[in-house]
């Protein structure tokens, strides 16, 4: 599957993002655009201090534009070149970690349930044990593919992610959401989105449009807390990411039973015709030790990949 990365990487100033998503106001008054969840920079001379952060990141839809994106490539010096009014401190990616060769075997609807049944037993854990593999090979698209050739891919595929997983922050920090690759979006679970409540008290429905790849999305953690965020197209395939907005001791989970709970299963095999990557569920990922608050405070970040690990070995 191709990730999609890459973008514009002009210079980015208020005059360079798109007149959509920034509505440069006059004098002293600030521009709400409803239709891309982003607030507009106040013009004239005022610092960001004078303004507020809020004139220019909302608390619930945040600031989102196609670009330009200095992130669209990854370069650890990115977020210096952002405008200091909506500057991140920190950058979550979005990405996709399924081979495309795995897309093709369930277009084709090989191998069988026996063979499918066989490889996922052989990979759990997340290595390849060869002797348990069958031999020979099916036809995908046209070519002949070796079953092993199958389950390495299968040991390759982490899912739907976001990386870091899990993110210290402190209290009026921004966060930059990169979309890596295509159909994510960011979202609390909040009662006002029908989810478990699992961001803290008073704290609104943080909510992303469907980020295009290139673009990004910011979100402003003003409030010290743990922050469970999810994907909505990808949640019930684990794409879940874990904020501590951390200003001394280590904040406590905080969860509400207001609606629907992070899903226990990954549906992931139900796109890959029974393959199963053995990847965590929302719910497996939010419990795991790699993404308890105490961890994320004492680590400063951790990856994705870590939260894996610790299922598959589990």
């Amino acid at each position: 599957m191709n990730n999609g990365e890459g973008g514009d990487e002009r210079e980015l100033t208020f005059d360079t993002i798109p007149r959509r998503t920034v509505l440069k106001a006059t004098g002293g008054g600030v521009g709400l655009s409803l239709g891309t969840g982003s607030v507009a920079a106040a013009s004239g001379e005022r610092t960001v201090e004078q303004v507020g952060i809020k004139n220019y990141v909302d608390p619930v839809f945040g600031f989102a534009a196609m670009g330009p994106n200095p992130c669209a490539s990854g370069d650890d010096s990115c977020l210096e070149r952002f405008p200091e009014q909506i500057r991140p401190s920190a950058l979550i990616g979005m990405h996709i970690g399924i081979p495309g060769l795995l897309f093709g075997v369930a277009e084709s609807g090989v191998p069988s349930d026996q063979t499918t049944a066989t490889i996922n037993a052989a990979v759990a854990d997340g290595s390849l044990s060869g002797d348990q593999l069958p031999g020979g090979a099916v036809t995908v698209g046209g070519d002949r593919v070796p079953i092993r050739a199958i389950a390495g891919a299968l040991v390759d595929t982490v899912g739907f992610h976001f990386d870091p997983a899990g993110l210290l922050v402190s209290p009026g920090d921004l966060v930059l959401f990169n979309a890596a690759s295509p159909d994510h979006g960011v979202a609390a679970f909040h009662e006002q989105h029908g989810r478990q409540n699992r961001v803290p008290d008073g704290v609104g429905p943080l909510s992303s449009p469907l980020v295009p790849v290139g673009g990004f999305w910011i979100a402003h953690f003003e409030t010290e807390g743990v922050y469970d965020l999810y994907c909505p197209p990808h949640g019930v395939f684990g794409m879940v990411v874990r904020v501590v907005v951390w200003d001394g001791d280590v904040p406590d989970l905080s969860v509400e039973n207001t609606g629907r709970p992070p899903e226990e299963e990954n549906a992931l095999p139900s796109i890959l015709a029974g393959l199963d990557p053995n990847v965590p569920s929302s719910a497996e990922a939010l419990e795991s030790e790699a993404l308890d608050p105490a961890n994320i405070v004492s680590r400063g970040e951790v990856g994705w990949h870590e939260v894996v690990e610790e299922h598959r070995a589990g």
